[in-house]
């Protein structure tokens, strides 16, 4: 999956926040363009736990989660903890 493609769904899911994806495959014969990284900035996560947070943000990559996305390492924050 394109970067690009992860940012529009946290986008849809998230419109009011920053967003940086950040693609962290290996550089072998195992990459397959589908780990990545993702820092969110958004007004939406407060008062939620860490849990709630990522829950919220698989919820937002949807179908795309454990099929075209293998693995991501998730860093959901509001603005005043960025």
């Amino acid at each position: 999956m394109e970067a690009q493609k992860v940012e529009s769904l946290i986008t849809d899911a998230f419109p009011d926040a920053e967003i940086e994806v950040i693609s962290q495959d290996h550089e072998d014969e195992r990459s397959d363009g589908d780990h990545f990284g993702l820092v969110i900035v958004s007004e939406e996560f407060d008062g939620m736990s860490r849990v709630d947070r990522h829950r919220a943000v698989y919820d937002a990559l949807g179908d795309a989660m454990g099929g075209e996305i293998h693995a991501v390492e998730i860093r959901a924050q509001t603005p005043e903890e960025a």
